[in-house]
């Protein structure tokens, strides 16, 4: 594995322009607001948060499916904004995308064989005599994917099928990047953990690299290797899974994952839940300063006026909280009352 990032996202920004009022004055919904961040090969790479924090206009971005208002997303060293639209078409072979929906996300017209023969026929490959035929059928075995499904119809499946042609459509061209936008929020509970034991076998057969979009810790813990929390478009926290788990810094991350179910009944009863006052402010009209401050049972005169800037709180643990207060905090274990 190289020790160089294979994606690095720098300073992004995507700012909307939309009109609000009677008369039609103009706001900017500042959805991605200056994220930077590196994966590295072979790497589960989490972005969690709640709707509407910007974690899917991320996505698009890294897949240069929208245009950043500023800043760089760089695909193996070089910038995807950058490239012409001939290299961008042949870059595209290797950065793919697992949909939410798999209801929404499949041509209803197309059979399972011309869902995941398209992007074979659109880039031209594996063009040989009885080779797309082979491949069509690995990725029918590897994804769980009976052959006698080949002339059926989506609709003719159930949500954890369909997701599994998605999956294996994503697969086709044999990426080196996937982008999967909560692939299992719209599945059964049943149904998710093995579409998340499915992903982590095809990581280690196809030695993928993975951006996990969720808004789910349970789920990200189980695939992922680093987590970045997002809040109104901003990345507030970022570590590795166990550490952010173990010992979060920010009081964002602190309330979400007091809000994950723990499965010992008897630590979930004493456990303190913290409950957040008011709702997601507005990406029209954010808080000034930190962004998270009218919601923060921490919050100090600072707060409401300084933007808090990404620093490392601890080794390889980075936060965007100005006061820090969880520099005296024992671990998770404290978030339990006895």
């Amino acid at each position: 594995m190289s020790n160089q990032p294979i994606l690095e996202v720098k300073g992004l920004k995507k700012h909307f322009s939309v009109k609000k009022g009677m008369f039609g004055a103009q706001g900017v919904v500042r959805a991605v607001d200056g994220v930077s961040f590196s994966v590295m090969p072979q790497e589960s790479f989490a972005v969690v948060g709640e709707s509407g924090c910007g974690k899917t206009t991320l996505g698009r971005l890294i897949l240069a499916l929208e245009t950043a208002t500023e800043g760089s997303v760089a695909f193996e060293g070089r910038d995807l904004y950058k490239l012409s639209n001939a290299e961008l078409r042949k870059t595209r072979r290797d950065l793919q995308v697992i949909f939410q929906d798999p209801y929404s996300s499949l041509n209803p017209r197309m059979t399972v064989q011309q869902i995941i023969e398209e992007p074979l026929i659109i880039h031209d490959a594996y063009s040989g005599p009885g080779q797309r035929a082979k491949r069509i059928d690995y990725l029918l075995d590897v994804c769980g994917i009976s052959q006698s499904h080949l002339t059926r119809f989506p609709h003719e499946f159930s949500g954890g099928q369909r997701q599994r042609v998605g999956i294996a459509r994503a697969l086709a061209l044999n990426p080196k990047l996937v982008v999967a936008d909560e692939p299992v929020s719209a599945l059964d509970v049943s149904i998710q953990a093995q579409i998340l034991n499915l992903l982590k076998d095809l990581q280690r057969e196809f030695k993928l690299t993975y951006v996990f979009i969720s808004h789910d810790f349970s789920v990200v813990r189980h695939l992922c290797d680093r987590i970045a929390v997002m809040y109104l478009g901003k990345v507030v926290e970022l570590a590795k899974s166990e550490t952010l788990f173990d010992d979060p810094q920010h009081p964002y991350t602190e309330a979400l994952l007091s809000a994950v179910p723990i499965p010992d009944p008897s630590i979930e009863k004493r456990r303190k839940r913290i409950l957040l006052s008011g709702d997601v402010p507005s990406p029209l009209k954010p808080p000034s300063g930190c962004h998270f401050h009218p919601r923060c049972r921490y919050a100090q005169d600072s707060c409401r006026t300084t933007p808090p800037s990404l620093e490392e709180s601890k080794t390889a643990h980075w936060t965007a909280c100005p006061i820090n207060p969880f520099k005296e905090k024992p671990s998770q274990a404290a978030l339990i009352e006895i």
